[in-house]
């Protein structure tokens, strides 16, 4: 599903879309209604709605890395090691 989007330079470009419910003030015991979003899920742009109509700007702010993983607390732990890190048992044919 796709909606029509806006973009600074004056062209209209579809881009992926998705259905959310709307409170209907008016009727709030009646059917849900929806409307067509766009996903924000583009790096390069923002979408944000003006009037009835649905518009795109560039991103701002910085992008942070990722912090290193640190090694998970049940590792030591040999009950929980994998069958590969876990020695055979002793009389066992293994």
């Amino acid at each position: 599903m796709t909606i029509a989007v806006q973009f600074p330079d004056g062209s209209v470009r579809t881009v992926p879309g998705q259905l959310r419910a709307v409170e209907d003030a008016a009727h709030p015991d009646g059917p849900p209604l929806f409307e067509q979003v766009p996903l924000n899920c583009s790096s390069r742009w923002h979408y944000y709605r003006k009037g009835k109509g649905w518009f795109a700007r560039p991103r701002t702010g910085h992008l942070s890395a990722f912090r290193v993983p640190q090694e998970e607390w049940w590792r030591p732990v040999a009950a929980m090691a994998d069958d590969d890190d876990v020695p055979p048992k002793i009389g066992s044919a293994a």
